[in-house]
């Protein structure tokens, strides 16, 4: 597995690719992405290029199956964004929240898989996959037996990669991520076309969408839709229960004067983010 560190923060990037974005926005009159950013994006396309050219050279290319994808959304801004020495980085539009965020705009992610003996190039499957689903596909194709007595998440996606109009057998994707970074704290349930979002900071918050009709999660159907928020809380309920799920709980220390201060795990000490200088965009 090959995780390069673009596209990552702090931006940085070549400056002939910087110059070659700057323009392009002054051009479109675009504000983002930001072009250290697109650079960066570049440079990345340019790892995947290498990557895949090194396979053809190697005359391996029918017998590897090379996948890119990304472990979030992209990034708006950073979580603990300083005006003097960050800029905004990204827009998911017209997708909702970026990463961090339970919205379209942080799970959803670009998932393109190259396997000449299964994937007809050009072609576009609709069905929604999961991360967790890669090892589950790896051991099919390899011919392997997953372990006995391991909590398989997944579902091998063969099918898919056979025909892409295929459907996998599985009722919803879950998604949990119990913390204050760039969101607040949630739970996320996916049935098909319908997404239910659970905030987990004691306000109660809920929200539901048909992504079919509002991929961008402009309209949220509480009220309208009731009887189906009922049944998908129940349902992620139940899962949060039955993977052990961690809870946030109440910090009875809280102090809402502190509440922007980021800790250093290791250290025991706050991040000086006010102190943070801007990072060099490029070489120059």
């Amino acid at each position: 597995m090959l995780s390069p560190f673009a596209v990552h923060i702090p931006l940085g990037a070549m400056s002939a690719k910087v110059d070659k974005y700057t323009k392009r926005a002054a051009d479109t009159k675009r504000e983002l992405p930001h072009p250290v950013y697109a650079a960066m994006v570049e440079h990345c396309d340019d790892i995947v290029g290498r990557i895949v050219n090194s396979v053809e050279k190697a005359g391996l290319t029918k017998k590897t199956m090379i996948v890119f994808t990304s472990d979030n959304g992209g990034l708006y801004r950073r979580y603990d964004y300083q005006e003097e020495a960050d800029d905004n980085v990204s827009s998911q539009s017209p997708l909702k929240g970026e990463k961090g965020s339970l919205h379209e705009g942080g799970v959803r992610v670009p998932l393109i898989v190259k396997y000449p003996p299964t994937v007809k190039p050009s072609t576009i499957c609709s069905e929604p996959t999961i991360s967790y689903d890669f090892y589950p596909t790896f051991v099919d194709l390899a011919h392997g037996k997953l372990p006995v007595g391991q909590t398989i998440d997944g579902l091998s996606l063969k099918p898919l990669l056979a025909d892409s109009t295929a459907k996998l057998a599985r009722n919803a994707l879950h998604w949990h991520y119990p913390h204050y970074h760039h969101d607040r704290p949630a739970s996320s349930i996916r049935e098909r076309d319908w997404k239910l979002v659970e905030y987990l900071d004691g306000t109660g918050d809920v929200e539901i969408y048909n992504l079919a009709e509002d991929l961008g999660e402009t309209k949220n159907l509480f009220k309208q839709r009731a009887g189906r928020v009922t049944d998908l809380k129940k349902k992620l309920h139940q899962w949060r229960h039955q993977v052990t799920a961690r809870m946030p709980y109440p910090n009875p220390h809280y102090d809402e004067k502190r509440a922007g201060e980021w800790w250093r795990v290791r250290t025991g000490q706050p991040v000086d983010s006010g102190g943070r200088k801007r990072f060099p965009p490029t070489e120059k």
